[in-house]
């Protein structure tokens, strides 16, 4: 017993020692782009002849997903559609890394669900049987009865609450991720772009090509991916973008997203550019 005892305890040592990975996404010049600096955060934008892209890289992350925030304004005469369709991630050696629209993460949410569902039932199941120890003397009938009742109250207790926890994350999706939407003339429209984390290790670094395109013409955003640890200095030759062009592209309801940050993480989150 002591020798569990003093393992589970190195265990919890060792989980608490432990440090998730944490990166730096840090803007280039390239491709024409523009960035504006707020405190470190930065909004980078790309103007094309139907208007301007902006992606939001994430300051810091150590999330189990890639994720930024990007957005487009219209200033053409004409309603221009936009969505995750648009957005292709390119890494350093050619390769497409997939990006995870509305549709894979609900299926995400559900299997995880489903997962969770299958465990509850195992734990109700296990409850079921202690109870059913627990009436020892009774008639076989009742004991079973009990035993019925305790694990599917204890199942029906679980379902409800991964249930509501599914539509929970689902509409928390929904608000978020950057879905399919038609951007009228003079409006701005954005979300959130999810993809599969990289690892990254220490003393290295890694980069990304954000193509985003927008009403037939592309928008290219070069990103340096690098640990937290490691030193690489922002690009000092970055040309500057006035604060109107940012706040023009945060003006309306669709984005408010940036106002709140990128979802929660441990890090600080990108406020509004001002």
């Amino acid at each position: 017993m002591k020798k569990v005892v003093i393992a589970a305890g190195l265990t919890l040592l060792a989980g608490c020692a432990t440090v998730e990975p944490e990166y730096r996404m840090i803007p280039t010049g390239d491709h024409n782009v523009g960035v504006r600096f707020s405190r470190g955060n930065a909004a980078m934008v790309s103007n094309g002849p139907a208007g301007a892209v902006m992606l939001l890289p994430v300051r810091y992350n150590a999330t189990s997903k890639m994720f930024f925030a990007v957005a487009a304004f219209n200033t053409t005469g004409q309603p221009i559609n936009f969505g995750t369709e648009d957005v292709r991630i390119f890494l350093e050696d050619g390769r497409r890394l997939y990006v995870q629209d509305f549709n894979y993460l609900r299926h995400q949410e559900r299997i995880k669900a489903q997962r969770d569902l299958n465990a509850a039932w195992i734990d109700a199941g296990v409850e079921g049987y202690l109870a059913y120890l627990d009436t020892e003397g009774l008639p076989d009938r009742t004991r079973h009865r009990i035993a019925y009742r305790t694990a599917a109250g204890a199942y029906a207790v679980d379902s409800a609450t991964i249930e509501s926890r599914l539509r929970h994350a689902i509409s928390t999706w929904g608000r978020n991720v950057l879905q399919t939407t038609t951007i009228d003339s003079g409006a701005t429209f954005g979300g959130y772009v999810y993809a599969d984390q990289l690892l990254i290790p220490e003393g290295t670094h890694r980069q990304i090509v954000v193509e985003v395109n927008f009403a037939g013409a592309p928008h290219r955003f070069t990103l340096k991916l690098v640990p937290s640890g490691t030193d690489f200095p922002v690009p000092t030759d970055i040309p500057a973008v006035p604060a109107r062009t940012v706040q023009a592209m945060q003006r309306t309801p669709e984005t408010w997203h940036w106002t709140d940050g990128p979802p929660p993480t441990r890090a600080d989150g990108v406020p509004v550019i001002q």
